[in-house]
């Protein structure tokens, strides 16, 4: 079975990041979300439930995920 892919995108678009790095993007499957990684579980579930298409803000990190496989 092949793993889920989604686009983690980071930037200075929420008002409660410190703004002190550029937007970036990367392309990651479903085992970069881990507590080693900074994620905490109600995000993990969050990211897990996602349908191709949809998105979620993860409560810490300034970033938005978005399922694309």
């Amino acid at each position: 079975m092949e793993k889920k892919k989604y686009l983690c995108r980071w930037g200075d678009w929420d008002d409660r990041a410190i703004n002190t790095y550029d937007t970036r993007e990367k392309e990651v499957t479903e085992d970069y979300f881990t507590s080693a990684n900074g994620y905490d579980p109600e995000d993990i579930d969050a990211v897990a439930t996602l349908e191709v298409g949809e998105e979620c803000d993860i409560s810490t990190g300034n970033q938005i995920v978005t399922r694309i496989s």
